[in-house]
């Protein structure tokens, strides 16, 4: 069994819904001990629902305060006198009204950790918008829709700004820890949705910005795509300019014509190519077609509904889904010395542990 190296490790967490639940649920896999502080009359909103709030709160505590109170705040500032960290999620200057704002906390533990995470950042002209995923997602450049062709199936499936924003947390509370070891020294820390979607979007805004050619991303290479086949099962093929790649599809689908061009040749003729490409692919059946490709190294894969991805032989084989009691999870990706770490508890009901962490 390896042993959790955050074990030991207090935090503290009134972050709501999905950035800051998101990071405190990867420091708690690592062996953090993660309180939820939570509102009275409902907590977190997200626990309205069920599915969501379990996806992100297994191995947590939860106490339920009333901040806006005087007894609560100072049951609040008794925690933070046995904590490591604090991190929350509200806008700008709400956790200064409350009088528990960064200076307050770390004046009193000045090795305490302050982690704040919000849309747009602590500072600057949109600091103070209340702005989700979508809203960042389209400040970044990252949504495509002209008013005339606008459809609520423009809106995206996952919530980039969320998730990154709660990975660069979830790195700089673990940055900030080790940092302490060196200086016994706190740290505040302020993470933008904003900011660290723009981060992901590197290769994308570097070139620009240095007028340097632009990686087109998703590649146009008529090898990168989705694909059908006879028995009306779909396949990815992601070819991203292996030339080699390429000429072995050529050959395994007797597509001889195209073999010899290189990746800005096909990119550049990619709608007279696709066509013949997908009728290629449109004689071969799943089974067989995978098996080709697999032989041949070419880059492809399976294309799984979302139902159905938890059932996958190598998901299983990779160990994703772990279980506590009667419920299942998607386990933390990272392997340390091949093993994953055992949740220790479950998902906590609203206040669960309140009479048992204020009485310590």
């Amino acid at each position: 069994m390896v042993y959790p190296p955050l074990s030991g490790i207090r935090i503290l967490s009134l972050a709501e819904q999905y950035p800051g639940p998101y990071a405190t649920m990867l420091l708690a896999d690592m062996g953090a001990e993660v309180i939820m502080i939570e509102r009275p009359n409902g907590g977190d909103p997200s626990r309205r629902f069920t599915g969501l709030f379990a996806s992100f709160n297994r191995n947590k505590k939860s106490v339920m305060l009333d901040l806006k109170s005087e007894a609560g705040r100072e049951q609040f500032l008794k925690l933070v006198d046995t904590a490591d960290v604090v991190i929350e999620g509200f806008r700008p200057g709400v956790m200064d009204r409350l009088k528990i704002g960064a200076e307050t906390l770390r004046a009193r533990k000045p090795s305490l950790i302050f982690a704040s995470i919000s849309s747009f950042g602590q500072t600057g002209p949109l600091a103070q918008i209340a702005g989700h995923d979508l809203s960042i997602q389209g400040a970044v450049g990252l949504l495509r829709s002209t008013p005339s062709q606008e459809r609520r199936g423009d809106v995206p499936m996952l919530p980039l700004a969320d998730i990154s924003s709660a990975m660069f947390a979830a790195l700089g509370i673990v940055t900030s820890l080790y940092a302490r070891t060196q200086t016994q020294k706190g740290q505040v820390l302020d993470v933008s949705m904003m900011d660290s979607l723009v981060s992901w979007m590197t290769p994308f805004l570097v070139p620009p910005i240095n007028n340097l050619p632009t990686r087109e991303l998703p590649p146009s290479d008529p090898g990168y795509g989705i694909f059908s086949t006879r028995d009306g099962k779909q396949i990815t093929l992601s070819i991203a300019g292996e030339d080699k790649m390429w000429r072995e599809l050529c050959h395994l689908l007797n597509l001889p014509e195209w073999a010899a061009l290189n990746e800005n040749d096909r990119s550049s003729r990619v709608q007279d190519i696709d066509p013949q490409l997908r009728a290629a692919i449109g004689e071969w059946d799943y089974a067989a077609i995978y098996k080709a490709l697999e032989q041949k190294g070419i880059a492809f894969g399976p294309l799984i509904a979302i139902e159905d991805v938890m059932s996958n032989p190598q998901i299983k084989a990779r160990g994703m889904t772990q279980t506590f009691g009667a419920q299942s999870f998607v386990a933390q990706p990272v392997l340390f010395n091949g093993e994953k770490f055992a949740i220790q508890h479950g998902v906590p009901e609203l206040g669960e542990q309140t009479k048992d962490v204020l009485g310590e």
